[in-house]
């Protein structure tokens, strides 16, 4: 993407010469997500005093170019006109155009001469604004970013008024195809048969354990800081390492040379953001969060579950140079979920989370580049506080330390190079809590907490083959490593293992309307510890390697086509095939009816040695299926998406047998969700109003039935039953001041209080004995789990 600033010094006579705006150090406009192909978009600007665009217009272009770029440019700060020392209002016009060269960050501004006629800028009441002379001007070319073949983009703008999604842009990952929810409502996704301990999720190239906050699914980033997610369902460029699933990067804003905020205030939560430039835009400095009170309105729909979140955000960079700048950021986040069996029992604590990062960077601008170092600290801790009868608590705790450098470099006008260096630690902490009476309490020994530490380098090429071939061939090494306490005191276990994941993705242009899109690669992952009293809630460790060492792996590949439609719409249909080695995601199984089986057989109190699962229960899975995304942009008046996944994913599982021995078959694995479907729709009303709904559908999950607790044969035959919801929302919005505006906003998840059947809740009648038992079972229901929101935004 290129951007033209046009302009001339008109001058009218015995006055002083007028100097246009300059403009400012990043003009970014990101390539449109649903858009193909090259365009140019001519804006005339008006310019106001204090530097900032109070109005855009479209001169020439074709959408969804033209309403992008429009709405991209009213975020711009300019140094203002000037006519001698006076600041003048004053309009130019902006050329932006859009290139398919290739995925690009954002580069410095280069300005160059040009001898183009210009119509701008124009003072009001001057001469110039009835017939401007023809006169040089200066052309200002900056690079923009575009998407990566396989990823699916998600601008804070683009899902604001997406309903169901509280206009945070995190909470719309749930609407792609692909991602099969857990249970409604709560931030875990299986994508493309990956299950959620499987998934990486990162903030600026920084890796975090989680991104959602629990239950109502909110980021753990407030949304004004957040520029845009990138979503890639399997084989991620080589930049990302480490997760053998699903990748979800969240992309903050740039630093802002302006002061400007945001708040809200609603039923469930509250949040406010600031940002201030320092030193006359020099630096900037920002501090945002959110407080999370679901808990009055959950609890008068669902008294068995409780709910609780807050986050935090810091954020100071300093231009040092024209080129250098120095960063700081900071952010943090808590929840917490408790349930209860019935109404007359008490809130148990089944999970608390909190995650901290504090994150330096440093930035320097390249010719045809740019090269960033950073460190980061992080302190997480993750796991149930409180007494369950479903199993004893657990609470893994992980101090780490990253460093990272990352550069990117045009070779050629065809060629750019990304490559980098990345090393980790992570030192761990268990500890359990008391077990019940019933419980049996697994020995510190059995499994003692590690210190990894990861180390791994990448590179991966854009290459420009033609104007309708782009091939972007990568591959990342690692070495994972890992070390913890041995069997003998004053020993220890020490692995080392090597991994290569070759990358490869192409983009081939057919015709002006269809393009051809293939992505492929390897993955790999270190083993991961599931603690938790509820698998479905459980919380995902990775990083926590038990059992015999073995790195899960993961083959990814995608065959798809994107096509783009009349009235601005954009169709994806993707195939996919995902298979994975050393798949740690159905051990649970053991765990969960260890003590029953165990009392049972032995006709008494567990024994004192735990039941463990042989080898761990290590599996192999496989999952493929088909997608479909159609998207017409938000930004227009009516708007909409339609997305459709039919799947189906296996997994090699392993259970335990009445008569105590183990028993593995190949079966659909814990949340196989054959067809999911969200449907969203949207209208400008006009006069500021504004409405949409999303119907979210998707068929029910597999489960066995049980024998006491005992799983018996055919192994996860039965389904439970389909489950649809309904998200609506309503927006009436008025102007604040000169360039803001508040908002009232009425909106809803689930407002068909719909329940949702679960295996979680398996309940069998009858007692198990050694010689026979029961399979008259039935299933239990969640929630309905229904997020009312009525509050005001105001953006100023």
């Amino acid at each position: 993407m290129a951007v033209s600033f046009l302009a001339n010094t008109a001058l009218g006579q015995g006055e002083p010469a007028l100097v246009p705006p300059v403009s400012p150090s990043a003009t970014d406009v990101p390539y449109p997500p649903d858009a193909h192909g090259d365009a140019v978009v001519l804006l005339e600007l008006t310019i106001e005093k204090d530097g900032t665009v109070s109005q855009a217009t479209v001169v020439e272009g074709e959408a969804p170019f033209a309403e992008h770029a429009r709405r991209a440019v009213l975020t711009w700060v300019f140094l203002p006109a000037r006519r001698g020392d006076v600041a003048v209002r004053a309009r130019i016009r902006a050329r932006v155009r859009f290139h398919l060269k290739g995925p690009e960050d954002v580069s410095p501004a280069e300005v160059v001469p040009s001898t183009r006629s210009a119509a701008t800028p124009t003072v009001p009441g001057s001469a110039s604004e009835k017939e401007p002379p023809s006169d040089s001007s200066d052309e200002v070319t900056v690079r923009g970013t575009r998407r990566e073949v396989g990823e699916t983009t998600l601008s804070a703008e683009d899902v604001r008024e997406l309903p169901g999604a509280f206009g945070d842009p995190f909470r719309a990952i749930e609407a792609l195809p692909g991602v099969t929810p857990v249970v409604s409502g709560f931030p875990y996704f299986y994508v493309r048969g990956a299950p959620p301990n499987n998934n990486g999720y990162f903030v600026d190239g920084v890796r975090v354990p989680i991104l959602f906050h629990l239950g109502i699914g909110e980021g753990v980033l407030h949304p004004g800081l957040v520029d845009r997610i990138d979503f890639y369902p399997g084989a991620a460029p080589a930049s990302y390492g480490g997760f053998a699933g699903g990748i979800i990067a969240a992309r903050t804003r740039e630093a802002s040379p302006v002061f400007h905020g945001e708040a809200n205030l609603r039923l469930v939560d509250s949040g406010a953001l600031l940002e201030a430039p320092l030193d006359g835009g020099r630096g900037s400095a920002l501090v945002a969060g959110r407080y999370g009170y679901p808990g009055p309105i959950l609890g008068a729909i669902t008294p068995s579950v409780k709910l609780g979140y807050w986050d935090y955000q810091a954020r100071a960079t300093w231009r040092v140079s024209e080129k250098d700048t120095l960063g700081i950021f900071t952010f943090g986040s808590h929840d917490y979920l408790g349930t209860t069996e019935s109404r007359s029992s008490a809130i148990v604590e089944q999970l608390a989370f909190d995650a901290h990062r504090i994150d330096l960077r440093y930035d320097r601008a390249l010719t045809g580049g740019r090269l960033r170092i950073a460190a980061t600290l992080g302190y997480d801790t993750q796991g149930g506080a409180g007494e369950s009868d479903h199993g004893a608590p657990a609470t893994v705790a992980d101090r780490s330390l990253g460093v990272r450098v990352e550069l990117e470099h045009d070779l050629s006008t065809a060629v750019r190079l990304r490559t980098g260096l990345e090393s980790r630690v992570d030192d761990y902490a268990f500890t359990q809590g008391a077990p019940t009476a019933d419980q049996q309490e697994i020995p510190s020994t059995a499994n003692p907490p590690p210190t990894n530490l990861t180390g791994s380098t990448y590179a991966d090429v854009v290459w420009k083959v033609s104007p309708r071939v782009e091939v972007v061939p990568g591959l990342r090494a690692s070495v994972f490593g890992s070390s913890r306490a041995g069997a003998q005191p004053g020993s220890a276990v020490r692995t080392i293992l090597p991994a290569f994941d070759p990358r490869l993705s192409t983009r081939v242009t057919l015709t002006d309307h269809v393009a051809w899109l293939s992505t492929l690669g390897l993955a790999h992952q270190y083993p991961a510890l599931r603690v938790g009293p509820v698998p479905a809630l459980a919380v995902s460790v990775p990083g926590f390697p038990y059992g015999d060492g073995k790195l899960q792996t993961a083959a990814q590949v995608s065959q798809g086509v994107e096509i783009l439609l009349p009235a601005d719409i954009v169709m994806n249909a993707t195939g996919f095939f995902s298979a994975w080695q050393g798949l740690t995601d159905l051990t649970s199984n053991c765990i969960q009816i260890m003590p029953a089986v165990m009392s049972v057989q032995s006709g008494g109190p567990p024994a004192p040695t735990p039941f463990v699962c042989p080898d761990n229960a290590p599996v192999r899975g496989l999952a493929y299926g088909f997608e479909l995304l159609v998207r017409r942009p938000l930004s227009r008046r009516l708007n909409g998406l339609l997305s459709y996944t039919l799947s189906r994913s296996t997994r090699e599982a392993h259970f335990i047998t009445p008569s105590g021995g183990d028993a593995a078959a190949t079966v659909a694995s814990e949340f196989d969700r054959t067809h999911v479907v969200n449907a969203a729709l949207g209208y400008d009303l006009g006069r500021r109003w504004a409405a949409g709904a999303r119907f979210v559908f998707y068929t029910g999950v597999p489960y066995s039935e049980l024998a006491g607790n005992v799983p018996v044969p055919p192994y996860n035959d039965q389904r439970t039953p389909p489950f649809f919801r309904l998200d609506i929302r309503l927006e009436k919005r008025w102007p604040l001041g000169k360039d803001g505006s508040i908002a009232f906003v009425v909106e809803g998840q689930n407002v068909t209080l719909s329940k949702e059947t679960t295996p979680l809740g398996l309940k069998c009648q009858g007692e198990m004995t050694p010689t026979q038992g029961t399979t008259q079972c039935t299933v239990g229901s969640t929630g309905p789990i229904t997020i009312p929101s009525l509050g005001v935004e105001a953006f100023f």
